[in-house]
């Protein structure tokens, strides 16, 4: 059962552009658009029946990497986005229009139109490109499932394009209401992707993608003064149709893609709220399904055509919170969680570490249950002092898997002050310990270290984490920030993979509000992560040690200037910038070389208002972008420098700097 969503699509294909960015990170914010200059009150009572703003932006970016639009969410070239925020009452009817950036490569609209109170439709689309690499450089070149070598090499662009279109419906009538949503996502493109021919042999290459996605969801719920129950349900249907990649005529295995599945959920949910005591509670029943036909016939006992794969899940929640006496509030929750492998059983020939060992072995069904038990209580000692604690245990069991039993008991506080004049402090402090039943190791698994550094999530640890958040306001124009974190994660009796890993860092922050007409914004912070391995090995020879260093800061300063608004004119400014390192050493050598990115930008605005309605603006944006990754090898390098076999697609490195320019135009309604 699929949804085909195309006429939405097309209707709504004059209005939207993009309101999300691929990065949610420092080098993405945008502090001047936290000004109150544009903001605007939709719930309150206006004499207008039109209120809002819409406006375009014209102008051009100059970049010779279009990685750069993922930032600055255009192209090199022209550059043109419309954005509107509008709402439209009229005799009880609603309707709403919002555009933001339509026509750069991120573009999100929607409309909105109904009776307040009682239906509403809307219809949105949303279209996001993601740009990896201009220069990737192969001599195979997709034509459907199929990659057909060239005489030359051949330069590729890996891109993804996500087109996605929905409309919802809501109705409320009294105490019922319900809603009913659709949508569709097409995603196009190509990726980095690699095959092999089993052996040493590998070819990275630019793997085609085309996929559609439909997802519906429906409820209906009633309520009632203290009460509230809903029958909801979700079902997403995927469809590949990339559903294997071949490397023509050259002899390699066709390797399978993405099959096609899908996915269907139906829930129950309640609230029920008794004085100071409130219960709630939520079951799903569900199953998730995959039923694609095999790309190949190797390795497959006769008779079978597709693997018939099915999961049953069962998940349930009841919550109930009451404040059993003056400041002093009690919670309890039960959360189970269960996944019930349906799949067929078969034989199949399979690999075994990187050896076709030519035997058929029939295909293991994983089944996991989870259930989680939470208690906490929280106090207030003193006027403007809360203290909150809490005990968490999850229980795991799997079936046919390294460890059958994990148990992880969580215990964790929180302080919070903020009695003190101009301060508010919290201080937060975790501890967990996770054990469980012994690893069952078969012959083959116990004698290898591959295997067993993958299973560290099912190893014993014990993890500390605190946390200290501290704000203060020593004036009434200055305001100041602190967060400083650290944890750590002990795999107390582990003696392969990772043994320890620690995580800690500090953010900091500064608003100032300099002089009556200036605001000034700093903010920065940095972060490490670190990783220890070790091997299972007991010689000289065969012992070894990793270590894996991240890093990642980041730091930002901003203004905006309002001095000449009796003038109509606004000037505001920010520049940001971010870092990340990554090394790692094996037995005190860094083998794998560096990898290092770092990020400049800047944006600064200036709008004149030529009428209280009307605003004219110019805004110009700089991205210093550069990454360096020592992995990366050419397409064809000499013997020695790197793993034997591989071709590359090379070097997919950036170092750009990118302008761009755009005039603006608003109307304020």
């Amino acid at each position: 059962m699929k949804f085909k969503l195309s006429l939405i699509t097309l209707a709504l294909a004059t209005c939207s552009s993009a309101a999300f960015a691929f990065d949610f990170g420092v080098t993405s914010a945008n502090t001047q658009t936290s000004t109150n200059a544009k903001w605007a009150c939709k719930k309150c009572t206006s004499k207008n029946s039109l209120i809002g703003q819409a406006g375009i932006e014209l102008g051009s970016m100059n970049s010779d990497d279009d990685h750069a639009a993922n930032n600055l969410k255009y192209t090199d070239g022209f550059a043109a986005g419309v954005n509107a925020d509008l709402v439209y009452n009229n005799k009880g009817y609603r309707t709403e229009v919002v555009a933001d950036e339509l026509g750069s490569e991120q573009g999100y609209g929607a409309i909105k139109i109904g009776r307040i109170g009682v239906w509403n439709v809307e219809a949105s689309f949303d279209e996001k490109r993601r740009y990896n690499a201009n220069n990737a450089e192969s001599v195979w070149l997709a034509d459907g499932n199929s990659l057909i070598e060239q005489d030359e090499m051949q330069t590729q662009q890996l891109v993804l394009e996500r087109k996605k279109s929905a409309i919802e419906v809501k109705l409320k009538l009294d105490n019922v209401a319900s809603y009913i949503r659709f949508s569709n996502e097409d995603k196009t493109g190509k990726r980095a992707s690699s095959m092999t021919n089993g052996g040493i042999e590998t070819v990275n290459i630019a793997a085609p993608v085309e996929s559609q996605t439909q997802n519906m969801a429906a409820g209906v719920s009633l309520s009632g003064q203290n009460w509230l129950t809903e029958l909801s349900y979700k079902g997403s249907w995927f469809d590949n149709d990339i559903d294997s990649l071949d490397l023509n005529g050259s002899g390699y295995p066709v390797s399978s893609q993405a099959p096609d599945n899908q996915s269907q959920f139906i829930t129950l949910t309640g609230r029920y709220s008794l004085s100071k005591t409130h219960f709630s509670g939520r079951v799903t029943q569900g199953s998730m399904t995959q039923d694609a036909d095999f790309v190949t016939f190797n390795g497959v006992t006769s008779g079978q055509n597709s693997a018939d794969t099915r999961v049953d899940t069962l998940d349930a929640n009841f919550k109930v919170t009451s404040s059993v006496m003056s400041g002093l509030r009690l919670k309890a929750s039960v959360d189970y969680s269960d996944r019930d492998n349906k799949t067929d059983i078969n034989e199949y020939e399979q690999y075994s570490y990187d050896v076709l060992s030519g035997n058929f072995e029939t295909n293991t069904r994983l089944d996991t249950t989870r259930t989680a038990y939470k208690v906490s209580a929280s106090y207030s000692l003193v006027k403007g002092q809360r203290i909150e604690v809490g005990f968490d245990r999850i229980e795991t069991e799997r079936s046919n898997q390294e460890r059958e039993e994990t148990d992880d008991n969580i215990f964790w506080a929180q302080w919070r002050v903020t009695g003190f004049d101009k301060w508010d402090i919290r201080l937060k402090g975790l501890y967990s310990d996770r054990g469980g039943s012994e690893f069952l190791y078969d012959t083959m698994s116990a004698s290898d270290e591959n295997t067993l550094m993958r299973k560290y999530y099912l190893a014993d640890k014990k993890s500390s984490k605190a946390e200290l958040f501290v704000t203060h306001a020593p004036l009434d124009t200055l305001s100041l920030s602190f967060r400083g974190y650290y944890g750590l994660d002990d795999y107390t009796n582990t003696q392969i993979g990772l043994v320890e890993s620690k995580d800690y860092g500090y953010d900091i922050g500064l608003s100032w509000q300099a002089l009556q007409d200036l605001s000034v914004n700093i903010d920065g912070g940095y972060q490490w992560i670190d990783s220890d391995q070790a091997s299972a090995q007991t010689t000289n020879l065969d012992m070894w040690q990793a270590d894996t260093e991240d890093q990642f800061g980041f730091a930002g300063v901003g203004f905006n200037y309002t001095g000449l608004s009796q003038k109509g004119i606004n000037i505001s400014a920010d520049y940001s910038y971010a870092v990340s390192i990554s090394d790692s050493y094996s037995n005190g050598f860094n083998v794998l070389g560096d990898y290092e990115s770092t990020s400049h930008n800047v944006t600064v605005q200036a709008n004149y208002a030529i009428t209280e309605q009307t605003i004219v603006g110019l805004k110009y944006q700089y991205a210093k972008y550069q990454d360096s990754d020592d992995t990366q090898l050419p397409t064809y390098y000499y013997p020695g420098t790197g793993p034997t076999g591989l071709t590359t697609l090379g070097v997919l490195n950036h170092d750009y700097d990118a302008h761009l320019i755009l005039a603006t135009l608003q109307y304020r309604f």
